[in-house]
């Protein structure tokens, strides 16, 4: 799957930023790397977070992490595509009756969860229990993705609270050097650097990390309900065109469907 550019190109102009104003203020940028800092900032929150939540739903956060440098696959074009879908699915119910809803309902090259619904249709449900089945599968798929947003954004309300808690540390050890003042940098240095990891860590990682992955379960549950919309159309027996004009309703205006137009302009082309 390609690289999200926006997002790599936010990493990178965050990181020279912060390298380009640590290069201002002094030479010395190895003063600004401290282990014990970072292990005070990233165990500490990492020990809050796995008090406070199951771990199965914290590895999923983490592993999550790396997913947002990734292009998502579902955009207005996808969607578009998705449009063009639902027609030819109603062409082919049309024309091929239970068999194609049977096909629909096991074809591995869709998702789970046009899988799930076209396999409530060739059940035998009617459209209205369908409906109510398909519309609990995606709430509740959502709630359970929307664990992991939640998670990423207590790591980032908890980092700073750690970095705070290193700087307690380090101001508690540098008091207790006053007899002696050329010991007091390192309690100093501790003081000062857990906080700054403390904010670079919430909102450089966790916050971010937890907007993108809560606006791509969004992106899904959308486009969940656009297929929905579609198949209780097809159960309708609508024409291809209301099906298309109806389904455009969800979407941006440059980005809908015109198949009558796709067909003139091919029809043009072929001559």
């Amino acid at each position: 799957m390609p690289l999200s550019l926006s997002t790599l190109a936010g990493v990178i102009f965050g990181t020279i930023v912060v390298i380009w104003g640590i290069s201002t203020a002094t030479t010395n940028t190895r003063a600004f790397l401290d282990l014990g800092s970072f292990l005070i900032v990233v165990g500490g929150t990492l020990t809050s977070t796995f008090i406070g939540f199951r771990a199965r739903y914290i590895f999923k956060a983490l592993l999550a992490l790396p997913l947002i440098f990734l292009r998502q696959r579902i955009n207005p074009e996808s969607l578009r595509d998705d449009i063009r879908k639902v027609i030819d699915w109603n062409k082919r119910i049309q024309e091929g009756g239970a068999k194609a809803l049977d096909v629909l309902a096991t074809d591995s090259k869709e998702s789970d969860f046009v899988r799930y619904v076209f396999g409530l249709v060739a059940t035998g449900y009617k459209e209205h229990e369908v409906e109510a089945f398909s519309t609990t599968q995606i709430e509740e798929e959502y709630f359970r993705g929307l664990q992991q947003p939640n998670i990423l954004a207590y790591m980032a309300a908890a980092a700073p609270a750690f970095g705070m808690l290193g700087t307690l540390i380090g101001l508690i050890a540098m008091l207790d050097k006053l007899d002696d003042p050329s010991k007091m940098g390192p309690g100093l240095a501790l003081a000062l650097i857990t906080t700054l990891y403390g904010v670079i860590a919430a909102r450089f990682v966790f916050l971010p990390a937890s907007t993108k992955v809560k606006q791509i379960y969004g992106i899904q549950r959308f486009r969940n309900y656009l297929l929905l919309e579609g198949v209780g159309l097809i159960m309708q027996k609508r024409s291809a065109l209301y099906i298309q004009d109806r389904l455009n309703s969800f979407m941006d205006t440059k980005y809908r469907l015109s198949v009558l137009d796709e067909k003139t302009s091919q029809a043009s082309k072929s001559k």
